[in-house]
């Protein structure tokens, strides 16, 4: 009868191992799941797009860099706003002063990226044409890296 306890014992302490096996991997299983997702949406939220803001497109703490959600806005100021055909002085009511201007061409710094040297190693700008009568004749996305 001992023998048979001991069977029955063991079976049971082989079953209670392998729940408790179990239960684990699915705790590391859950843990790996949320931090693949937290990771995702952390590395993703950096890169949302965001509603064209006036204030917030001009809104500049260092005259060197353009503001920080020129990059977010961009997809939204170019896909939901006619730009072309806008008078000169539109444009600059909307988007306010240019970073550079010449008699046909104005532009405005989207990203300008430093990493760690003294000139820019990566940037990106907002660059318009336009006509002679003042209207906006064209806009493109320009990006350069060094």
């Amino acid at each position: 009868m001992k023998k048979r306890e001991n069977g029955t014992g063991t079976l049971l302490s082989k079953k209670l191992l392998k729940k408790n096996i179990m239960k684990q991997l699915r705790f590391y299983y859950t843990i790996i799941l949320l931090t693949t997702l937290s990771f995702f949406f952390a590395c993703n939220n950096g890169n949302r797009q965001v509603k064209f803001d006036k204030n917030k497109w001009n809104d500049q703490a260092d005259p060197l860099f353009p503001s920080v959600y020129r990059s977010k806005m961009l997809t939204d100021l170019t896909t939901n706003y006619k730009l072309k055909g806008l008078k000169y002085s539109e444009l600059i009511e909307l988007l306010g002063i240019p970073d550079s201007k010449d008699s046909s061409s104005l532009s405005y710094k989207i990203v300008v990226d430093y990493k760690h040297d003294i000139d820019p190693v990566y940037t990106k700008d907002l660059d318009f044409t336009f006509s002679k009568d003042s209207i906006i004749t064209s806009f493109q996305i320009n990006e350069w890296k060094k």
